[in-house]
């Protein structure tokens, strides 16, 4: 093992690193939004993924656990976070994925074979020039013609300003040995630097854009953005050129709605349309212009499936995904009159609709919420109604209009297959397979992953109740049993009822359809 690798096996080993599931990258979505981006990926039930950098698989075992007839691999320099990972396979029982300990100079193809899928979060940024080398050697390698890379990485012009903190900090903390000292002294840095920065000055405006970040974050993103030995970010363009010089090519962004103008205001954008055809010169204008710190892209082998990009208005391509955003209406009733209404939880973006059908749609589709509904059942309801008149063409055309504007503002989730999860408990609710055979395994974080890939903070009552949520127990006997695991857990009485829990996890999409 080379210097370097030594150097952040050891800081990993010092540090570790929280491991959880990351919603843009999952394989799901990947393939979704490159099927957008013009890519026809494989599907991901049957895929095979690889995920470099795996930690201890809290991002790829989900998947793995997801997808029964798909394969998984993952592997990572440090050995400890690779046993505690192993360790939930096995418990978990899982026989469709591995976790190898290893470094990128020794991943080769004869040893790990082709992937459809390759996951790399957290790491690009992080290694030095030579082991960065090596992973894009290994994503050219290793990925199947119509595979699909996802790559997350450190930007500039965002990192500009916060490498003033990560500096001082790693100053301050240059003579700690251990990783709770540099913790300690990093953070007394930031508060050293906000009592002497002159008031408006470059560096009071530094400290103040990332003292939240900096005094509230967890330890452990502390450690590995700001204390970590290498930190290399990248301008859009830069990474670009470096993915082509590995032979790899730029689909577009796993964030679909960073790639768009129409996520943007009128003034941002009105000076770059001369730029609409290029999406990497017009990601880094926009990069500068929002002073964009952290980006997540997808990218495909070259002399791999060409994939055009995004075409606004493509049906064929819309039309194949299954829908999921809430919309409910803002001011009562819905009205088919042509007055307009807001559709949109408080406190985010709102819909401004008018039209009949575009409402009837957006109350399908918040109908469906958690859960997705499928386009084409989005169409048939409108269309079933009596102020489309039966006509299929003209909801298809509405639904297309609303489901693209969701989309390419980043106000929908989205897959290619269904994703069934309930708004309301019902009779005898059911906690996701997943999450229960998690809890089953004996998992004692306090995060669990929802079917959309993402973490739920749980407490010690959820993770004593949702075992019970089976599907085959009714109210009454949870009643009884809630009763039980309150006093077993020595719950802190803070009132909640049984209702009031059902309520939280189908508000956060745990509730199987």
């Amino acid at each position: 093992m080379n210097q370097h690798n030594e150097q952040l096996r050891a800081h990993y080993e010092a540090a570790p690193y929280a491991s959880h599931a990351y919603f843009h990258a999952s394989p799901e979505h990947i393939a979704a939004t490159a099927m957008l981006l013009g890519a026809e990926p494989p599907p991901p039930e049957t895929a095979r993924v690889l995920e470099i950098g795996c930690s201890s698989g809290g991002n790829i075992i989900p998947f793995a656990l997801r997808n029964p007839r798909a394969q998984a691999v993952g592997f990572d320099l440090s050995g400890s976070h690779i046993r505690r990972g192993q360790q939930a396979v096995a418990a978990l029982g899982l026989r469709n994925m591995s976790l190898r300990e290893d470094d990128l100079a020794s991943v080769t193809r004869e040893e790990y074979g082709e992937f459809d899928y390759i996951v790399c979060h957290g790491v690009l940024s992080w290694i030095p020039d030579a082991a960065r080398a090596e992973a894009w050697r290994v994503c050219r390698s290793l990925l199947a013609p119509n595979g699909i890379a996802y790559i997350s990485y450190n930007t500039y012009p965002g990192w500009k300003a916060k490498e003033i903190m990560r500096d001082a900090m790693l100053l301050h903390a240059r003579d700690q040995a251990d990783a709770a000292g540099k913790l300690t002294y990093a953070r007394s840095m930031v508060g050293y630097l906000r009592h002497v920065a002159p008031a408006d000055s470059l560096l009071r405006k530094v400290v103040e854009d990332n003292i939240y970040i900096l005094s509230r974050t967890g330890a452990d993103y502390l450690a590995h953005d700001y204390l970590e030995p290498f930190n290399r970010p990248f301008y859009l363009r830069d990474f670009v050129d470096e993915a082509g010089a590995a032979s790899m090519r730029y689909l577009g962004e796993a964030d679909l709605g960073r790639m768009f103008p129409e996520g943007y205001a009128a003034d941002v954008v009105a000076p770059l349309q001369d730029l609409a055809s290029d999406p990497v010169m017009l990601g880094q204008y926009l990069d500068f212009a929002v002073n964009r710190s952290f980006r997540q892209s997808l990218l495909f082998r070259d002399g791999g499936v060409a994939a055009p990009g995004y075409r606004r208005g493509d049906g064929s391509r819309l039309s194949r995904l299954h829908l999921s955003a809430q919309l409910p209406c803002r001011d009562g009733a819905v009205r088919l009159d042509g007055s307009t209404q807001a559709f949109g939880v408080e406190g985010g973006v709102s819909l401004q609709l008018r039209h009949p059908l575009a409402k009837l749609a957006a109350q399908e589709i918040d109908r469906a919420w958690p859960g997705t509904i499928a386009h084409s059942a989005l169409v048939q309801a409108v269309a079933a109604h009596g102020a489309a008149g039966g006509d299929e063409r003209l909801a298809a055309t509405v639904v297309n209009e609303i489901v693209e504007f969701l989309v390419i503002r980043g106000l929908a989730r989205y897959r290619l297959e269904p994703v069934a999860l309930r708004p309301t408990w019902g009779e005898a609710p059911m906690v996701d397979a997943c999450v229960r055979a998690s809890l089953a395994a004996g998992a004692e974080e306090q995060v669990v992953t929802s079917r959309w890939h993402e973490g739920v903070d749980i407490d010690a009552l959820d993770r004593a109740l949702y075992p019970h949520l089976d599907g085959r127990t009714g109210i009454d006997a949870l009643q009884r049993t809630w009763q039980r695991l309150q006093d077993e857990t020595g719950a802190p009485g803070d009132g909640s009822t049984l209702e009031a829990r059902l309520d939280a996890a189908a508000r956060r999409g745990l509730l199987a359809g």
